[in-house]
């Protein structure tokens, strides 16, 4: 698969990283179609678009963009994205639909934020030009993009993924097709670890997060990362990365997080998650955490106790990774620098903090 001068992206569904990624697009001189169901929801994504273009000084871009409620115009498309749903089953469905009719020489490209691809990719008769990819939220601000390596990809898709990615004037890491990729198998412990502690009783989430931040230098503590991303959305991804690596007993998902959702605790977005927003920017206590959590912030641990553990957890995920071939030690710390906007990687890290 050469790279083509202009290509034609085609992107199905209509969601924020469906937005996010045809404002990419259009913003680096791509024709995009982008295509749903139906009208209401194209709307939606070409007011997201011309909302974001605006923001950038850059509205004539719009004019690049196109919509369709038929998926098989993307007999058109060079590029196709699939970008609707992490829901596999509709995944497989979507994928298959859109395999009938994209050119079997076109590089087809599916969108998950830890879903491996081999649990969509049977749906898929040319498997050898399916590649999965990883765009970070918010699409237009974040750099980092991990480009999937699925079993069946020939090379030369890979290759074209990379040289997609790219054109944006994105980051691409490469990556094996493993549960979380790499930045969702460093976050996993980085969030488990801490949540452990609240659970302990040996402090608060505002006490850790402010911990973590101080000492360790993370630009967000894991709990309130937790409520920006929302919980469900959290939740799913421990879910993915727990069942497909075998359920190991250190990436469990949160029962803390699972009562809080069952309590109608949704993250800063609806308002409430592990902390309360109404007036403060950054959010006060959950009150309801001194139910769910036995000795609530009774049992203090010292906090470069709580440091050594997290940053230990962390250690040991990036080694895991190296070791089951997902990724080198080079490509995990820019991952993590990149897509956790951490300020360091976990191998210069460890070096630094252990040599």
């Amino acid at each position: 698969m050469p790279p083509l001068i202009e290509p034609q992206i085609g992107i199905v569904g209509s969601g924020e990283v469906c937005a996010g990624l045809a404002q990419a697009c259009v913003q680096h001189g791509l024709p995009v179609l982008v295509i749903d169901d139906t009208d209401e929801a194209l709307c939606r994504v070409e007011g997201r678009v011309l909302k974001g273009l605006h923001r950038a000084e850059e509205p004539a871009a719009f004019s690049l963009l196109r919509k369709a409620t038929r998926i098989d115009v993307v007999s058109d498309c060079d590029i196709v994205i699939e970008c609707a749903t992490e829901d596999p089953g509709h995944t497989q469905d979507l994928l298959r639909r859109i395999d009938a009719y994209l050119d079997p020489k076109k590089l087809l490209i599916v969108q998950s934020t830890g879903m491996p691809v081999h649990v969509v990719g049977r749906s898929v008769e040319n498997p050898n030009r399916l590649v999965g990819a990883h765009f970070f939220q918010p699409v237009h601000h974040m750099k980092l993009v991990e480009v999937v390596h699925y079993q069946h990809a020939s090379d030369e898709s890979v290759a074209a993924a990379v040289d997609f990615v790219s054109r944006l004037d994105k980051v691409p890491v490469r990556c094996k097709d493993s549960p979380g990729f790499i930045v969702n198998r460093l976050a996993r412990p980085y969030i488990h670890t801490a949540l452990e502690f609240v659970a302990q009783g040996a402090g608060t989430p505002a006490g850790i997060d402010g911990m973590l931040r101080s000492l360790g230098g993370f630009p967000a503590g894991p709990i309130e990362m937790i409520d920006f991303l929302g919980l469900q959305e959290d939740y799913a991804v421990a879910e993915i990365v727990y069942e497909f690596l075998d359920r190991p007993e250190r990436l469990k998902p949160s029962a803390l997080t699972y009562s809080l959702l069952g309590r109608g605790f949704r993250g800063r977005r609806q308002g409430s998650g592990f902390y309360m927003y109404g007036d403060s920017p950054t959010g006060t206590g959950n009150p309801v955490l001194r139910e769910l959590v036995e000795h609530y912030d009774e049992r203090p641990v010292k906090p470069e106790v709580i440091l050594e553990a997290v940053l230990k957890s962390v250690f040991a995920e990036a080694h895991r990774l190296v070791d089951e071939g997902v990724a080198g030690p080079e490509d995990i710390d820019l991952a993590a620098k990149m897509g956790l906007l951490w300020p360091r990687g976990p191998f210069e890290w460890e070096k630094e903090r252990y040599r």
